[in-house]
């Protein structure tokens, strides 16, 4: 786990969504295009620094409820690219946080319209296999999908203005799937 200072952007953006409410929509079709439009607009600040982007997250599978926020997971080919990227971000409204809690990631957040996280990783990192494992055994596997939307809508109800425990709360389930696929076990545990 890094411990980095945060921009005062970022400290700022976390002081004023820190009690967000956690809200599950409906799977909206849009979020798919949403997701390429963005990943369109990024590639083409970021030129090609960027290998690909994947779009990962609830809102990447059909049929599952989300908070409305697109996270996509663009691939480095050099990790130190990644704070040099931030300025030519900040015009499509993204605020750099560094690694916010993952080695090896560089972390941006958008609040607006349409609300994004970004999980930026050098190619090869371990995060990306889990992620990208974890999206495709949802889009593929119904009664696994149906799980994970009652185990969301259960978390839902029970922290409602508390968007870190929700997500925390997650981290068993998410983990058992990982285990169970074969996917590579994230370095000093599920939280770090």
């Amino acid at each position: 786990m890094t411990d980095e200072p945060l921009s005062d952007a970022a400290q700022a953006s976390l002081k004023k969504h820190a009690a967000d409410p956690v809200v599950l929509a409906p799977h909206n079709s849009a979020w798919g295009e949403q997701f390429k439009e963005l990943a369109e607009k990024m590639k083409a600040v970021c030129g090609d620094r960027l290998v690909t982007i994947h779009h990962i997250g609830s809102t990447s599978v059909p049929g599952l409820a989300a908070k409305p926020l697109i996270d996509m997971m663009p691939e480095l080919h050099h990790h130190d690219d990644g704070p040099d990227l931030a300025p030519l971000l900040v015009p499509l409204g993204f605020v750099y946080f560094g690694a916010y809690g993952i080695d090896g990631r560089h972390f941006f957040r958008r609040k607006g319209d349409v609300d994004v996280n970004v999980h930026m990783f050098v190619t090869g990192h371990i995060e990306i296999e889990r992620h990208v494992v974890f999206r495709d055994a949802l889009r593929s596997d119904a009664k696994l999908l149906a799980a994970y939307q009652s185990l969301k809508e259960d978390l839902a109800s029970s922290f409602p203005n508390d968007v870190d425990s929700y997500a925390r709360s997650k981290s068993d389930f998410i983990e058992g799937v990982l285990r169970d696929l074969g996917a590579p076990e994230r370095p000093g545990g599920p939280d770090n």
